[in-house]
């Protein structure tokens, strides 16, 4: 049996074609930046990415953590095409149901919330944009370890995408045809891959019940996902309510780059986890020199991508989002301590502590991190606006990092190699 490491040739060859995919994926947008963000302007580009960061936030709560509890429980019957099949139409028929959820709450929040009724035509774009990602199927493909076909797919979308964003977005008012076409890589990448992942897995029809019992059973992980979601994806929402469009540009530009830059670390965790989640089945020493080198690499990326933010953040937002984005420099320099808390916290809890059955206390750190940040968030971002905002998810963050730690500090549970052997015991 293959540990996951050394010479594992579809180990690697998995971290490779997911890095293409993020790659694509993250600097894509970051070539389209400096376009919408000059078309646009900052007041309606601060608009935009205030929807933006609303369809985000739908989009994890379609996706429900399914690229976490699926992947897992998919990788442990992989050999099973059966088993396969049941598993993909149970989040098929749960993700059906969230989306008619957001699409009520969508309508709610247009009529009755002020600073979402101001940017009410941007609503629609931003829901197809959220239904679109939300559904996407890579996890499957990362579950069984075959992400290359879609991978390559994956990145022609988004190459089309980008296309269609410099042929059909010319002016202020084009901000909701922008986020239209942003969703358009994700719903071929959803038609695709269903139809890719029916080819060797029986068509097991989706069912309430069956919806129902996938949502119950990734339950867990979903409430870890929300959590995450409070402090890494909330903040351009909550910006947006207390303080004015240019302010939320200015902070929303400089998250954007920094976040592209956090995700640096995704393809790790996307080859990593599935592998570390078969192997504690089957051979837990090497699941456990698994998680330690992804904690080296992950770490490795978060420091260097740190590094480049906060020296190249001038560059950046000039480059990146042109005259008037000024402001967004200062924030990009306090976010440049993203990315290493980012690649720890990651490396820590998405893929040890959840491979452990840790999700009791993987679910308490994250959710009282989302509670603090919104908190933090809003005081100081009524104080101090976009900075403000910068230093509540930078302390919120480096607070999940520190309890992740104690956690498993606590349970001797640090993947190190004095707990090699004692894992495998």
């Amino acid at each position: 049996m293959k540990s996951g490491l050394g010479n594992d040739r579809t180990l690697w060859e998995s971290l490779a074609s997911l890095y293409s995919v993020h790659a694509f994926n993250y600097l894509v947008p970051l070539f389209t930046l400096p376009y919408l963000a000059r078309v646009l302007g900052p007041a309606e580009w601060g608009a935009y990415a205030f929807a933006d960061a609303y369809g985000r936030l739908v989009a994890i709560a379609v996706e429900y953590g399914f690229g976490l509890s699926a992947t897992r429980e998919i990788a442990r019957v992989r050999n099973d095409a059966r088993a396969r099949g049941r598993e993909l139409a149970g989040v098929l028929g749960a993700q059906a149901l969230l989306g008619m959820v957001a699409v009520g709450l969508t309508l709610i929040l247009g009529l009755v919330v002020p600073a979402f009724a101001q940017h009410r035509r941007l609503l629609p774009g931003a829901l197809f944009f959220a239904m679109s990602q939300g559904a996407n199927p890579m996890w499957y493909f990362q579950a069984i370890e075959r992400v290359k076909l879609m991978g390559a797919l994956w990145v022609a979308a988004r190459i089309a995408g980008a296309i269609g964003l410099f042929v059909f977005v010319h002016g202020p008012g084009d901000g909701w045809l922008a986020l239209f076409i942003q969703g358009t890589a994700p719903f071929l990448s959803v038609a695709v891959g269903l139809a890719l992942a029916y080819r060797d897995t029986p068509l097991v029809w989706p069912s309430l019940r069956m919806g129902w019992r996938a949502l119950c059973s990734g339950g867990t992980l979903f409430l870890y996902r929300a959590g995450v979601s409070l402090y890494t994806s909330m903040n351009v929402l909550l910006l947006g309510l207390v303080a004015a469009p240019v302010m939320v540009a200015f902070y929303a530009g400089a998250e954007k780059i920094a976040r592209a830059a956090v995700q640096g670390t995704g393809p790790i965790t996307q080859v990593f986890f599935p592998r570390i989640s078969h192997l504690m089945t089957h051979d837990r020493a090497s699941a456990a020199k698994a998680a330690r080198v992804s904690v080296a690499l992950m770490a490795g990326v978060g420091v260097s991508a740190g590094c480049l933010l906060f020296f190249g953040a001038p560059v950046l937002v000039r480059l990146l989002l042109g005259t008037g984005y000024e402001g967004a420099v200062g924030v990009l320099r306090i976010l440049a301590l993203l990315p290493p808390l980012v690649a720890l916290s990651t490396a820590f809890g998405s893929q040890w502590m959840l491979a452990l059955g840790m999700e009791r206390e993987l679910n308490r750190i994250t959710l009282g991190a989302g509670v603090l940040n919104a908190g933090l968030s809003l005081a100081l971002g009524a104080w101090f606006q976009h900075v403000g905002v910068a230093v509540a998810i930078v302390v919120v963050e480096l607070g999940v990092t520190c309890a992740m730690l104690g956690a498993l500090r606590r349970r001797g549970l640090i993947p190190g190699r004095e707990m090699v052997e004692e894992v495998a015991a």
